[in-house]
């Protein structure tokens, strides 16, 4: 029975690594975030600021159609002002082309200012790449130095993970099945100590008598705390 202790002490001990090994893999996550977040940023800042230069390069192209056919109206106009025969359709064909002039103008005026605005867009995008580029470069290393701390954790939860099976594959049958089932309860610990007193080494509460005699005794059998649930053993 001791050695069924023992093993069993043995296997909690490796599930307490393997949690802690647990523990610490995930703690990368939520640091190559951290490291990353300035990098995400401003690489969202450079895709939503190269969208909008893009946008604003179509709405000048648009512009800039809308002008030229109102142009190639105009000069129809024009060309139709010579054969007018009334004072009446010149003065028709003049308003015309003045109001198409002026829409003209409005359009070439708009495209003229708009393409200041993306050239002025297109030179702060040019300083947020460089920027990009130089907080990529100082990130690189220190998440390159993360990833292998990651990946050495990992490695160290594999091997903690290993010879938690192969442990489990020499141990009693019954009393794995057994360590399992308490396991995957409700109490993180899976044994505890029988104390000198009788009381539970998890949940200090007081052990019947008869359930102390045979635990001390060692018989073939586990017991388990009625109130915790744990697997209790002697303390010597």
């Amino acid at each position: 029975m001791e050695e069924i202790y023992r093993s069993l002490l043995e296997l909690q001990k490796l599930d307490e690594e393997i949690a802690g090994a647990e523990a610490r893999l995930a703690t990368y996550g939520p640091k190559l975030e951290e490291l990353d977040a300035p990098v995400a940023a401003l690489a969202r800042e450079v895709e939503a600021l190269r969208a909008r230069v893009a946008e604003m390069q179509q709405d000048v192209r648009r512009l800039e159609r809308a002008a030229q056919e109102k142009r190639e109206r105009l000069a129809r106009y024009v060309e139709r002002l010579e054969r007018v025969r009334t004072a009446r359709e010149e003065a028709a064909v003049r308003t015309e082309i003045d109001l198409v002039r002026r829409a003209a103008e409005v359009d070439e005026q708009e495209a003229r200012d708009l393409t200041e605005q993306a050239t002025r867009s297109e030179l702060k995008l040019e300083e947020l790449e460089r920027e990009l580029a130089r907080v990529r470069a100082e990130v690189e290393p220190k998440r390159r130095a993360l990833e292998e701390e990651r990946a050495g954790a990992a490695d160290e939860l594999a091997v903690l993970r290993d010879r938690r099976q192969n442990h489990a594959l020499h141990l009693d049958a019954a009393a794995l099945r057994l360590y399992e089932r308490v396991r995957a309860g409700r109490t993180q610990m899976v044994l505890a100590k029988l104390l000198a007193d009788g009381a539970c080494g998890h949940c200090f509460s007081v052990v019947p008598i008869q359930q102390q005699v045979e635990i001390r005794r060692g018989g073939g059998t586990l017991h388990r705390c009625e109130v915790c649930g744990v697997i209790l053993y002697p303390e010597d």
